[in-house]
């Protein structure tokens, strides 16, 4: 069993890997002082949140798991890494897109109802869901914040919709989507440094890319290629870390492995 550690884990719904290398200036400085390791993904297909989210939380391809449209809600997807943390006395908190509650309660989301509600897993103490598009980042990232420091969860799952949403409405290759994944950035230069001195690392991801059609879904690169990137303590040198993902139904065994579950 690998060493017990507490990670944030961060999807950034909708950013293309040229984008984060191009726009997030926060991240570039921890990669070139050696604070970081990067590396791009190819994004399984098609190429639509809510299947990649079923991926990335469960490890199959979307031929496999089934979830094949953004439509598909009310089902509940099995053998995910928050029911993979049942029984194993770690625990997570979840400030994401009410998709995710979906998935991992198999009922549609009430916005007058759950706001808060816990989904099946019982890994997952607390969360706080979403259900418009445009919710600002920043109170996402208070949100996930305000979830850490009540319950110290050893995962912390946190889903900025910034630049999926900034893509559907500009394009990508435009002002508005370069001005999301900046924000984005800014966001990470203010919160990584508090969650690093709580003793969390960080891994972030994306599902999709977008296009200037306003649109993903199919199998061009800018629809497809994906940053993933991982920060380590300041205290700890950032070397890849073993079991690195080469693709997106990786993701969730590296994971559990950094949360000491790993084979």
């Amino acid at each position: 069993m690998n060493e017990r550690r507490k990670l944030v884990w961060l999807l950034a719904d909708g950013l293309r890997d040229d984008s984060a290398r191009q726009y997030m200036g926060y991240l570039a400085a921890l990669l070139e002082q050696g604070r970081a390791v990067a590396s791009t993904l190819r994004s399984e297909l098609p190429s639509l949140s809510r299947p990649l989210y079923a991926t990335l939380i469960q490890g199959q391809i979307p031929l496999v798991h089934g979830i094949l449209s953004n439509q598909q809600a009310g089902r509940r997807l099995e053998r995910t890494v928050f029911d993979a943390l049942d029984g194993s006395g770690r625990t997570a908190c979840m400030a994401a897109y009410h998709w995710f509650f979906e998935l991992l309660s198999g009922r549609t989301f009430d916005p007058l109802t759950d706001r808060a509600a816990r989904p099946a897993p019982a890994s997952v103490q607390a969360a706080r869901w979403y259900w418009e598009d445009d919710y600002p980042d920043s109170h996402l990232f208070a949100d996930a914040d305000e979830l850490l420091r009540q319950h110290a969860p050893d995962l912390l799952f946190l889903h900025p919709m910034g630049p999926d949403h900034a893509g559907h409405v500009h394009g990508a290759d435009t002002a508005g989507y370069a001005l999301a994944a900046r924000r984005l950035d800014h966001l990470l230069s203010l919160w990584l440094p508090r969650w690093q001195a709580a003793g969390y690392e960080l891994l972030l991801c994306s599902d999709h890319g977008m296009n200037s059609d306003r649109m993903h879904g199919g199998p061009l690169d800018v629809e497809r290629l994906v940053p993933l990137l991982w920060v380590p303590l300041p205290s700890e040198e950032a070397l890849t870390p073993p079991g690195w993902p080469q693709s997106q139904p990786e993701v969730p065994r590296f994971v559990l492995n950094r949360l000491g579950l790993g084979d």
